[in-house]
């Protein structure tokens, strides 16, 4: 796979000259499905390179959206398409470059955006059991200190943790706008269960050795705080965008030392209640059913 470059094209108030450095592939979903696993997994391979900068959101941006341009609401590390370029400055001839920004799913312009701008990219979907995934976001904001709500009031038809996971509604924008042979989309219980052969079948869709073995030790951890206060400081430095960005730089072994504290500070979250469980299922089965159509598969272990 040859590495994507733009010449004379022009995105978002930005004409992009020479031989940009751009990328081939994008992990683009789903919030907590699965994709930061991927990412150290792929990074790790000889023959891909991949953003150090976790979730630049580029394509997510929205410079008429309030929330976006005065930093309200999520961030947006990378703003422009010579930003977004530099950060594929550092490859050197892998045959697979690219980013994980899993807003991309969910944004109402990334698609289009990233369409015109790179109409030949690959790009990588992990889904999760939308139950399951919105168990998962709510704890992970929990973890945050972003939601302090009895779980039954906070996940609801309402809530965006809920409505993130309506793939099919998302997903056929996607599928409308770029050939099937450039989506790829996996099953986090997949990716969970044999990790390796996962990674390796998004290798062989990359196109660079599937014989490669990652260490698959590196994993992004979920669960509750034994210890609240310390665990959302930890959440905090795990996620701050300035950790982020030097987070090449940190040795790895003091990586792992990090990230071994932070996850022996969590336990197993306690299970979803059985009414919460069965509102959400009936919420997500016409979403199910058509995802299945659309993609050709059997998910009847979602449906609860």
């Amino acid at each position: 796979m040859a590495q994507a470059s733009i010449h004379t094209s022009r995105h978002a108030g930005v004409t992009a000259t020479s031989s940009m450095p751009l990328p081939n592939f994008i992990i683009a979903g789903a919030l907590k499905g699965g994709t930061t696993s991927l990412y150290y997994f792929l990074r790790q391979h000889p023959e891909v390179f991949v953003s150090s900068l976790k979730e630049p959101r580029y394509f997510a941006y929205e410079p008429d959206n309030p929330l976006h341009a005065d930093g309200a609401g999520l961030h947006f590390p990378v703003k422009t398409l010579p930003e977004y370029a530099a950060l594929f400055d550092g490859a050197t001839g892998e045959k697979a470059i690219g980013e994980a920004s899993p807003h991309y799913l969910i944004s109402p312009v990334a698609p289009l955006r990233i369409k015109e701008l790179l109409p030949d990219v690959k790009l990588i979907f992990s889904l999760r059991d939308p139950v399951k995934r919105a168990n998962s976001v709510y704890w992970h904001n929990f973890r945050l200190g972003q939601e302090d709500r009895p779980i039954e009031a906070a996940l609801t038809g309402a809530d965006y943790a809920v409505q993130h996971g309506l793939y099919y509604h998302y997903l056929r924008t996607w599928f409308d706008l770029f050939d099937r042979s450039q989506i790829k989309v996996i099953l986090f219980d997949d990716l969970q269960r044999n990790s390796l052969a996962t990674s390796q079948e998004v290798c062989r869709f990359l196109n660079v050795d599937d014989r490669f073995v990652p260490d698959l030790a590196v994993r992004n951890k979920g669960g509750t705080p034994r210890h609240k206060r310390f665990g959302r400081l930890l959440e905090r430095v795990k996620t701050h965008p300035v950790r982020q960005a030097i987070d090449p730089l940190v040795p790895k072994p003091l990586r792992r030392l990090l990230l071994g504290v932070r996850n022996r500070n969590l336990q197993e979250t306690p299970p979803m209640p059985e009414a919460l469980a069965r509102r959400l299922h009936d919420y997500f089965r016409d979403d199910i059913t058509q995802l299945e159509g659309l993609l050709g598969v059997d998910l009847a272990a979602w449906r609860g």
